[in-house]
């Protein structure tokens, strides 16, 4: 009689181990189930995120361009005379600064043109000496790439000509707005390092 009992107890307590250890495997499977949900969903936000910043990086990138191109132009303005050319061409206008010397290649004096291509919407700056548009080969200038998909470039002058109104706007960008004024109507002087304008021009603002 003891022994059946000491047997029954033995297999009842075998059956308990086999149903604990069953469902033990049960959450084992279901918890790398779960585990796999989350890491899923982990990675997705990860490559969303990664997607994100890259698009960030992209618009701040822009952004840091066309405010770079913006200073350019402002400065060169700012350094130049009266002698300043704006021909109209829609929303992309096209500026001739006949004397600045305001140079980014080291020139005492310089002309400087801006103007946006009809192929790629792209602003170009070109600084030179004595040169004409269309540019030739023999023409010695520099040509700098500012920014790309420009959807608006426009420069107004007063009719004293002494302020100049610059507005510049990239494609899904807002846009840069800056004025100068008291710009000289003498021509600059290529020895100067600050323009001789008595009163300070406004900065560029967004």
């Amino acid at each position: 009689m003891k022994r059946q009992c000491v047997l029954g107890l033995w297999k009842i307590n075998k059956m308990y181990k086999q149903k604990h250890s069953a469902f033990t495997l049960i959450e084992v499977l279901i918890s790398i189930t779960l585990l796999s949900l989350v890491l899923m969903a982990l990675y997705k936000s990860a490559d969303i995120l990664r997607d994100s910043n890259l698009h960030l990086f992209k618009h701040l990138e822009k952004s840091s361009n066309i405010l770079k191109g913006s200073k350019t132009l402002y400065m060169d303005l700012m350094h130049a005379d009266h002698n300043i050319t704006v021909v109209t061409e829609d929303k992309l206008h096209r500026l001739i600064i006949e004397n600045t010397t305001h140079s980014l290649y080291g020139q005492g004096a310089a002309k400087v043109t801006w103007l946006v291509t009809k192929e790629d919407n792209s602003l170009l700056r070109i600084e030179g000496g004595e040169y004409s548009i269309p540019l030739r080969g023999e023409q010695r200038v520099e040509v700098d790439l500012v920014s790309k998909d420009i959807e608006i470039f426009k420069v107004y002058k007063s009719k004293k000509k002494d302020k100049v109104l610059a507005i510049i706007q990239t494609k899904g960008q807002e846009a840069q707005t800056f004025m100068v004024q008291n710009i000289p109507l003498r021509p600059v002087d290529s020895n100067l390092t600050t323009p001789p304008n008595p009163t300070a021009p406004s900065v560029p603002k967004k």
